[in-house]
């Protein structure tokens, strides 16, 4: 598989900030992410999504209009394809590891797959996952994640959020 880890973000009812999502579900073993997670009061990975800001190079400003921070740069959010703007790619910063992204129509979901080691073939994933091709790693993963909300905010979470449901093109 090339796809090796899953993190369901959410916007959860209740919060302050408009840009930030919580990890609802995920496979639970990524270690850049579980890091992150161990940090926070509520020891659940979270992060903050919107414009890149000015700290980011130069470079990746030019290229990526969004970010995912959470204090320090977790990864821009490259969405080359117009046709389908709700997919996008990056990789995680100080490793070798590319993400895929899918967030859902009203962007209160985001569902990020990690490929580990494979940060210099983003590109080529992002033109998989895209195409259909990586579907049956992307449902396998999906299929393997743990739901991490307490069963009340799970149902609040589920009443305000819809499914994302991968399109397969043709």
């Amino acid at each position: 598989m090339r796809l090796t880890n899953y993190y369901k973000m959410e916007k959860l009812p209740g919060q302050r900030s408009k840009l930030r999502y919580d990890c609802t579900a995920s496979t639970v073993d990524y270690e850049p992410f579980e890091q992150r997670a161990r940090r926070g009061r509520e020891r659940r990975f979270k992060f903050y999504y919107g414009g890149t800001p000015g700290t980011f190079h130069t470079r990746a400003q030019r290229k990526a209009e969004c970010a995912i921070t959470d204090g320090t740069s977790i990864s821009s959010v490259y969405t080359p394809d117009l046709s389908r703007p709700r997919l996008g790619y990056g990789d995680v910063a100080n490793t070798l590891d590319a993400l895929l992204f899918l967030f859902n129509e009203d962007y209160t979901q985001i569902e990020i797959f990690v490929a580990r080691g494979m940060k210099y073939h983003a590109r080529g994933l992002f033109t998989l996952f895209a195409d259909g091709a990586l579907s049956d790693e992307v449902e396998a993963l999906r299929a393997a994640a743990r739901d991490l909300m307490p069963p009340r905010a799970a149902g609040a979470a589920a009443a305000n959020v819809q499914p994302v449901l991968f399109d397969m093109p043709g």
